[in-house]
């Protein structure tokens, strides 16, 4: 494949603030809106790129935005070389440290330069990183709380979705509630669909032991981030008192972070975030990563960009399905009977709605 020297341009920046509906709810918090940072990409020779983070509140919208549009106007003139400005902006900003808002702005530059590059090329972004569009296992993400409001959304993601597997958010104050929520789950979506569990990262040591004893007995198939991300040691140990697969990597900031959780034997399974991994430059050095190891790889919300990634990710696992964007785009990601239809639009695929944008426009 030849692709055209290309030079950009400039970098626009845009942000919306749009409603989730229904919010996320977690042990911790409740989501009730989605705030999204849009770059979008443009090359003097005429294909332009776009990508969005979802940066999770809207005290961080702005900063995320002024981050992005400000370190994008430093790439004007340069060659579009996705790579080579990957490794160059995270040397730059090296001193500062390249996590938290400051990897978030350059994964969103990074995955609009590789949408670019893609639509340059008039192939979806999987065929130019050397695979190809195939359908994709999906996990429906739920978005409730409780044992009532998750029976009825499980069930209803089974029947829209055809999914296979259901995650959902655990951490009530007893393990009796706990467990009480998944064998409502269990009863709503049938023997034959796995149960995967999230505690997003808010259990103590013994607890984790505690909860995980029991819910392997409830055949769960994951216990997602039981422990903070950064107790390597206590995960470990972890895992080797339960039978239970440990599940975690949404919170790793970077290629490095996921490789020393791995080296350290923190996890059974990965699941690297886009936006946090460092975009597709990122997540395919992770990709790497978790193949040496031979580490099974899903993916965390961004599920357009998952849905290229994926492909090219020699050990893909499942495409986890929590549609944050879809609402604000002419053609969300299809799922039918389980698999995620990746398409061949060129590029990452988004095609954004342009009047539901003016409708939610952030002025930051």
């Amino acid at each position: 494949m030849t692709l055209p020297d290309l030079t950009i341009r400039s970098v626009a920046v845009r942000a919306v603030d749009a409603p989730l509906d229904p919010p996320l709810r977690n042990s911790l918090n409740v989501i009730p809106r989605a705030p999204l940072v849009i770059a979008e990409v443009q090359t003097a020779e005429g294909p332009a790129g776009n990508a969005y983070v979802f940066p999770y509140t809207p005290a961080a919208l702005g900063p995320v935005a002024a981050l992005t549009r400000n370190i994008g106007a430093m790439l004007a003139g340069r060659a579009l070389a996705p790579a080579m400005i990957w490794g160059d902006l995270h040397n730059q900003f090296r001193i500062l440290g390249t996590e938290g808002l400051v990897q978030i702005a350059l994964s969103a530059l990074d995955m609009a330069l590789w949408d670019a590059l893609a639509r340059a090329a008039g192939v979806p972004l999987c065929r130019l990183l050397g695979a190809a569009p195939r359908p994709l296992p999906v996990y429906a993400s739920l978005r409730g709380w409780g044992a009532a409001m998750l029976a009825e959304e499980a069930g209803a993601a089974v029947a829209s979705l055809g999914a296979r597997a259901v995650k959902f958010k655990l951490g009530q104050a007893r393990l009796e509630d706990d467990l009480a929520t998944v064998r409502a789950v269990r009863e709503a979506v049938g023997a034959h669909t796995e149960i995967l569990v999230d505690y997003n990262q808010g259990l103590t040591r013994p607890e984790a032991e505690r909860r995980g004893r029991a819910l392997q007995d409830l055949d769960v198939r994951w216990l997602e981030e039981p422990l903070p991300v950064d107790d390597d040691a206590g995960l470990a140990a972890l895992r080797g008192a339960l039978h239970l697969p440990i599940q975690g990597g949404e919170n790793w900031w970077g290629p490095r972070g996921m490789e020393r959780a791995l080296a350290a034997g923190a996890v059974d399974l990965c699941m690297p975030d886009a936006m946090k991994i460092g975009g597709v430059t990122g997540w395919m050095q992770a990709a790497a990563v978790a193949a040496a190891r031979r580490v099974p790889m899903s993916s965390h919300i961004f599920i357009e960009a998952s849905a290229q990634l994926l492909p090219a990710t020699p050990t893909a696992h499942l495409l986890e399905h929590l549609d944050i964007a879809g609402p604000l785009l002419r053609e969300p990601l299809v799922v039918r009977d389980g698999m995620a239809e990746v398409p061949e639009r060129p590029g990452l695929g988004l095609e954004w709605d342009e009047a539901a944008l003016r409708r939610w426009i952030a002025e930051v």
